[in-house]
């Protein structure tokens, strides 16, 4: 039984098929019923062509806000309709990358600017970005079915671990792949921390995630580092903390612009 399966039977056995995370308008645009399997869409964004000038950096998130699969970008936008954090809250001020983004486009304009830089390469960063999801079925942005969280609600916990054993057997094959060349993983995620790490590595928790204790390596795989960071909700923290690790990898990371003012550090901009 694939997990998508084992999904359905779980939706008709709680009456929850039409009601909760999978009732709205919106998500009834990326998932479809075939008989006795519920079909999704789902994002995941990693680069065909090898680029040996940079290290490869697969940024694992927990999973899709349904919004984002049907525009088809990760992170296409916050709940106002604006540029979404992780891009210029949480990877820029980290030093990770800077795109080479146009002020004056659009929102789903420049989605699409970004989503075609990071395809080819196209952007100003010591790494080779990809990005993934540890488990793979969207959910609302917001609410009680929102995030990992949600789909646990809905499914129950028994039915969440086995889901989790196959999600992860997927990231990690993905890892494999693409970080084969001296790359390293960051989970943004408790599940997915969880999920992907070595059976000797810490487990989360809120502290291990605010102090930069999550580093290992990931599970089965000790040639490829994972590193553990806040979820992307604290933007502040969560690029603190990234800065902090890979500059302890010894990751060579884009500067920060500071601005002083009156002998005083306003911050990085």
């Amino acid at each position: 039984m694939t997990s998508k399966n084992f999904l359905l039977v779980r939706y008709k056995e709680n009456g929850l098929i039409k009601s909760g995370m999978i009732s709205s308008n919106l998500t009834r645009t990326i998932t479809k019923l075939e008989g006795d399997v519920l079909k999704y869409q789902s994002e995941q964004l990693i680069p065909s062509k090898p680029d040996d000038r940079r290290t490869p950096l697969l940024l694992v998130l927990g999973n899709p806000a349904s919004h984002s699969v049907k525009e088809g970008m990760f992170f296409s936008f916050e709940g106002n309709k604006k540029e979404h954090r992780f891009w210029k809250h949480i990877l820029k001020p980290a030093g990770v990358v800077k795109f080479k983004c146009d002020g004056n486009l659009s929102v789903a304009e420049l989605n699409e600017q970004r989503k075609k830089q990071l395809l080819n390469i196209d952007y100003n960063s010591p790494f080779q970005i990809g990005l993934c999801v540890f488990i793979s079925m969207p959910s609302a942005p917001s609410g009680k079915w929102s995030g990992v969280t949600g789909v646990q609600k809905l499914i129950g916990s028994k039915a969440m671990k086995e889901l989790e054993k196959e999600e992860s057997l997927r990231v990690i094959e993905c890892a494999k792949k693409f970080l084969s060349h001296n790359g390293v993983a960051v989970a943004f995620q408790k599940n997915a921390w969880n999920g992907l790490k070595s059976d000797k590595d810490l487990s989360y928790s809120k502290d291990n995630a605010r102090n930069g204790n999550l580093k290992g390596t990931l599970k089965d795989t000790p040639n490829i580092p994972l590193l553990g960071v806040q979820p992307t909700r604290l933007s502040g923290p969560c690029s603190e903390i990234l800065h902090r690790l890979l500059e302890e990898k010894g990751y060579s990371l884009l500067k920060k612009k500071i601005i002083k003012r009156k002998n005083d550090i306003i911050g990085a901009r």
